[in-house]
């Protein structure tokens, strides 16, 4: 082989060299230049975890601080998901299956939910017996990518309490988590479902904190590199009065009871009860019941059996009635077509008007020709009288002298037919207030005779029966108004938001709504009217021997129903003391036949056990084993 052979080959050896490290130069520059991110993030994943410190969540007081949510520590069990693949996956969900009792498809569901963060821990379980977490600790060599950590769960100390205001914690679910995919949740955050826990979320939330750990290959925390504290959740503290809650719900209960085993209305069994303040529109207590406790729709092992159980229950305890429930308001209406006549001059205070109790078609009987025996009938009666009796014969009259056009624009006023503003979650309903045109829209696709308006519909409308439909929430409101001659503000229920330091980031201010118009005279027939159904009138043998020297002024309600349906609805609103009054009561029961029967003794009691405070001394209170001392 010649030299210049030699060279030739010596030059391609050197190229062929030159080329093998430009290639792996270039290799390298794109393992740790372009990819560089990506790869340093693999094997940090291998030793370096971020564990993410969950913030505690804020707690929920009530006016006098009496806490209604608030938080305990528990042992969450987490995953990471990217530890896991072949045959060691298949141990560890089987092994972890096994001792949480959950079944491979949950498991399956956790992993899935927490897939885009496969270096992050995925809690699979929260609030883990202390029994099970030793389990594991003693597994921990054959559970790779398995922690254990501590972390707060909420707690409802009140058991069932205000549980339609409080709402209840569960699981985020696939369409929250899509819609809130800015703020930083993972498929395994609980977060609030209804109420002010669904309603305040981003306050109460928090802001999540983390460490990053270097781990040994058994995912043992070696030593903590880096902590990021987490910020914990703002408080609320609302308007309500816990006592007075319970009394709400203990006074509901038990007289729905009563009547029940008294055998006078065997189907009532769901109502409400709602105390506030006319002076500003907060809200003290607000009862639905049947309710649900909160505890067990945000404990892991007992959310799902007990959601069915609710959720099969006739009565609807997750149905809050308070803000969503429709309803005529029968006679309790009575008052607003009593200043709507006044006001439009279609009768005076002195007017005195003759009732045979049968309506100017012939057609329609007053409860009292009704009644089984029947009872005199009402004779002359002026408005004052005709409001301490519940003359449907002179509100009939009163309601075609109005016209429908007039008593819907009066009702409007009043704030029937449109949300009271309260914040709520879910949000509450608007009810309904017909007039011509709503009927014909309603029924466009039937006959047109069923579109027309008819003046017994007017009639109907006038002593709250008909097509018209309120929520308990607005005809509180509207007797909130009738208190005030005049003004309704906006229900709240929260009074303000604060940080746990104590430092307030937010304060209710109370609104003005809307003004029922009303002279003092007629605001002074008007509730003089209402005084005598408490003491001489339909409401007057609930609150017999009232003990205290409070005058009450209210209205009875009983809404008939058509055949079939069952028993008449019972509601009893009033306020007092009627001069200068400091509380509005409005009690409903659905089934609870008449308004003096079921509702007006509710609103005695918690009228009593309210004035109790200020007229009796405390020992004396507590000596009469009421719930409010």
């Amino acid at each position: 082989m010649d030299n210049k052979t030699r060279v030739e080959r010596a030059r391609i050896l050197g190229w062929c060299i030159i080329l093998v490290f430009f290639l792996l130069s270039s290799r390298l520059w794109y393992l740790q230049v372009v990819q560089g991110q990506k790869y340093a993030a693999m094997a940090d994943g291998n030793r370096i975890r971020w564990v993410r410190t969950v913030a505690p969540r804020g707690r929920v007081f009530d006016r006098n601080g009496v806490a209604l949510a608030t938080n305990r520590a528990s042992f969450t069990v987490s995953l990471m998901p990217g530890s896991l693949d072949g045959e060691t996956r298949e141990h560890v969900l089987t092994r972890l299956s096994q001792l949480l009792c959950l079944t491979r498809d949950e498991l399956e569901d956790a992993i899935a939910k927490g897939i885009r963060y496969p270096y992050e821990p995925i809690r699979v379980m929260q609030d883990v017996p202390a029994q099970t977490v030793v389990a594991l600790e003693e597994r921990r060599f054959e559970l790779p990518g398995v922690l254990v950590e501590m972390e707060e769960v909420r707690e409802y100390p009140q058991g069932s309490l205000a549980s339609h205001v409080l709402g209840y914690m569960a699981p985020i679910s696939p369409g929250l988590l899509s819609a809130w995919s800015n703020r930083d949740y993972y498929g395994s955050d609980y977060v609030g479902f209804t109420g002010l826990e669904r309603l305040y979320e981003s306050i109460l939330r928090g802001q999540d904190g983390g460490s990053q750990v270097e781990v040994s290959a058994l995912n043992r925390p070696v030593q903590i590199l880096e902590r990021t504290p987490a910020i914990p959740g703002s408080d609320l503290i609302l308007t309500l009065d816990r006592d007075l809650q319970d009394l709400a719900e203990y006074v509901l209960l038990d007289q729905l009871a009563e009547v029940r085993a008294a055998g006078k209305y065997p189907d009532t069994y769901s109502g409400v009860v709602i105390i506030l303040n006319p002076k500003d529109g907060a809200i003290l207590a607000l009862a639905s019941m049947p309710g649900y406790d909160p505890n067990l729709l945000s404990d892991a092992a007992e959310r799902s059996a007990y959601y069915v159980e609710l959720s099969r229950d006739k009565e609807r305890p997750l149905f809050n009635r308070a803000i969503q429930g429709l309803y005529s308001p029968g006679s309790a209406f009575k008052p607003l077509t009593a200043i709507a006549a006044l006001e439009e001059g279609k009768t005076t205070v002195g007017e005195v008007f003759y009732a045979d109790d049968i309506g100017p078609f012939g057609i329609k009987r007053c409860w009292t020709l009704r009644n089984n025996p029947p009872l005199a009938v009402h004779g002359n009666i002026t408005i004052v009288d005709a409001l301490e009796v519940s003359c449907n014969d002179f509100f009939w009259e009163m309601g075609l002298r109005l016209g429908i056009d007039a008593l819907a624009k009066h009702s409007r006023e009043a704030g029937f037919g449109s949300p009271t503003g309260i914040v709520s979650y879910p949000s509450e309903e608007a009810g309904v207030v017909p007039d011509p045109e709503w009927k014909r829209q309603r029924f466009a696709r039937r006959p047109r005779s069923e579109q027309m308006w008819y003046p017994m519909e007017t009639m109907d409308m006038a002593i709250g029966q008909g097509f018209l439909l309120a929520t308990p929430l607005q005809m509180a409101a509207f007797y909130m108004g009738l208190a005030n001659r005049g003004p309704i503000y906006v229900p709240y229920i929260v009074e303000r938001v604060q940080r746990p330091t104590g430092e307030v980031v937010e304060v209710a201010e109370p609104k003005i709504a809307r003004m029922i118009s009303g002279s003092p005279a007629n605001w002074e027939a008007v509730i003089q009217g209402m005084v005598q159904v408490v003491e001489t009138g339909t409401g007057s043998s609930a609150f017999r021997r009232f003990p205290y020297p409070v005058k009450i002024a209210g209205k009875t309600g009983s809404v008939q129903l058509g055949p079939g349906q069952g028993d008449a609805h019972s509601w009893f609103c009033g306020f007092a003391p009627a001069d200068d009054p400091e509380i509005v009561v409005v009690a409903f029961a659905e089934h609870g036949g008449g308004g003096a029967v079921t509702s007006g003794p509710m609103v005695r009691r918690i009228m009593e056990a309210y004035f109790r405070r200020q007229f009796e001394p405390e020992g004396e209170a507590a000596a009469n084993g009421e719930r409010i001392e």
